[in-house]
């Protein structure tokens, strides 16, 4: 029987050795090349232009909303002038619109600031750090003599604990915004388009019904007087059917302002914030099981 070389690892620990490297391989190649980072950006750039649209949504229907709100219902019912304005029914609808609006603020910022850790992680001098780490790290491990295992031991787990926040700052952010928007696509894109939809809609509409009548001629003869009577009667008939109108398409932009902000808070709030808890949390215990 031949004795076993003590500083010989066995087959199992070369096989996991070779797995290892692969897999620093495969990290290596995928942080130097960058095909994660195009699919971060391609999702970046959709999430920042629909919160881009909400946006300019929310601020053209708060100046429509405004708009309405200094016009005036001139009915005159039997030759009596009454003039009504819409202004209290759509009072709630705008201060949700202002308080959107700072929603949109703080997504907006968000996304800045998310754009900015990408940058970061793809910057050049990140991708040779995790290769030269990875080959340090690599290297100390095969060559070690066991000299003095305490040493040793310490120098790979700082090696080791480098390489991981190096891979941390490199790959965190743009996995998460990649499965930030793969949820958005499951459970969040019908909801953002129906409301938007149903906003755009909303607001033409109220437009349209709260638009003033066309000023007439000052001079008209009698035919012209009747017509002018029969319409007024016509108007104040149709003002609840208006008011109605009104007050059903504030409860619905209402209803939808409310959808759209969950779904900005979810991507460029919690989301983000959990993803990354969640990367933490996975690092915190690869260190904890080195120790």
């Amino acid at each position: 029987m031949t004795a076993e070389n003590p500083e010989q690892p066995p087959a199992n620990g070369r096989r996991r050795e070779w797995w290892l490297l692969v897999l620093l391989v495969a990290l290596v190649a995928l942080s130097s090349f960058s095909p994660i980072d195009r699919i971060a950006e391609r999702e970046y750039e959709g999430l920042f232009q629909r919160a881009l649209v909400t946006f300019a949504l929310a601020r053209t229907l708060n100046g429509v909303i405004s708009a309405v709100q200094g016009t005036e219902l001139a009915l005159q019912p039997a030759g009596v002038g009454v003039t009504l304005t819409p202004g209290e029914v759509l009072d709630p609808v705008n201060d949700l619109i202002e308080r959107f609006s700072w929603i949109m603020l703080g997504a907006t910022l968000s996304l800045g600031v998310q754009q900015v850790l990408l940058d970061v992680g793809q910057w050049w001098g990140i991708k040779l750090m995790v290769a030269l780490m990875a080959l340090a790290w690599l290297g100390f491990r095969w060559r070690r003599r066991r000299r003095d295992p305490a040493s040793e031991e310490r120098l790979e787990t700082f090696l080791l604990r480098s390489l991981l926040l190096l891979l941390f700052l490199r790959f965190a952010v743009p996995i998460a915004m990649i499965a930030n928007e793969a949820v958005y696509e499951l459970f969040l894109d019908d909801r953002y388009q129906e409301s938007t939809r149903v906003i755009e809609s909303a607001g033409d509409e109220l437009e349209k019904a709260t638009a003033p009548a066309p000023e007439e001629d000052g001079e008209a003869g009698l035919f012209d007087a009747l017509g002018r009577g029969l319409d007024s009667t016509r108007e104040s008939l149709d003002f609840k059917a208006k008011l109605a109108l009104v007050g059903e398409r504030t409860s619905e932009m209402i209803e939808h302002f409310l959808q759209l902000a969950v779904v900005f808070i979810f991507q460029t709030g919690i989301l983000p914030i959990a993803f990354l808890w969640l990367f933490l949390q996975l690092f915190r215990q690869i260190f904890q099981n080195k120790n």
